[in-house]
């Protein structure tokens, strides 16, 4: 369900926002959608999100696009980089989602059942404690290191793409 889009990243044009008309446009002409497409499986609405809500390098104008975009990268850093970049941003990305997966205030956390709340919570207290692999000692456990399976970020995309079929409008940031 969750991309690998770090090819993507590279090849995609920039978003830029129209004051007047509140719509998102793209060097391409793409015009900003109001809605997110729910055509396909959650890895097609994932990828549509990406590509038309996420604008590469910069942080989302939507909730939709920010919450992708930060899956990826916290993905990213560990499954590539061993979380050896890990800085404040991190911790604000992992901020970020606890707000909305977890908080009552949260628009996505209002609508996810107790059972998602917790596994969100689980998953992201997963990803914010680990141990640098430069910092290896004996005692170290494999449940300790940087997370780098799938599932995790799946599970924390699902919730977002389970929101997006109950309310599929997008979302300003």
């Amino acid at each position: 369900m969750r991309l690998n889009l770090t090819v993507s990243l590279l090849n995609m044009s920039s978003t830029t926002l129209s004051s007047s008309s509140l719509k998102f446009t793209t060097q391409s002409s793409q015009s900003f959608h109001e809605e997110v497409c729910l055509t396909g499986s959650s890895l097609d609405i994932n990828l549509w999100i990406w590509e038309h809500l996420v604008t590469p390098g910069q942080v989302a104008k939507t909730l939709q696009g920010e919450v992708v975009r930060v899956i990826e990268a916290l993905a990213w850093e560990a499954q590539n980089n061993g979380n050896l970049n890990w800085d404040a941003s991190f911790d604000e990305m992992i901020a970020f989602l606890r707000q909305v997966f977890i908080s009552a205030e949260g628009v996505i956390s209002a609508g996810l059942s107790d059972e998602d709340r917790e596994s969100a919570e689980q998953d992201l207290q997963r990803l914010a404690n680990f141990i640098l692999p430069t910092e290896l000692d004996s005692r170290v456990y494999i449940e300790e290191l940087p997370y780098v399976k799938e599932d995790l970020y799946e599970r924390l995309t699902e919730h977002l793409i389970r929101f997006c079929r109950r309310c599929p409008q997008v979302l300003p940031l």
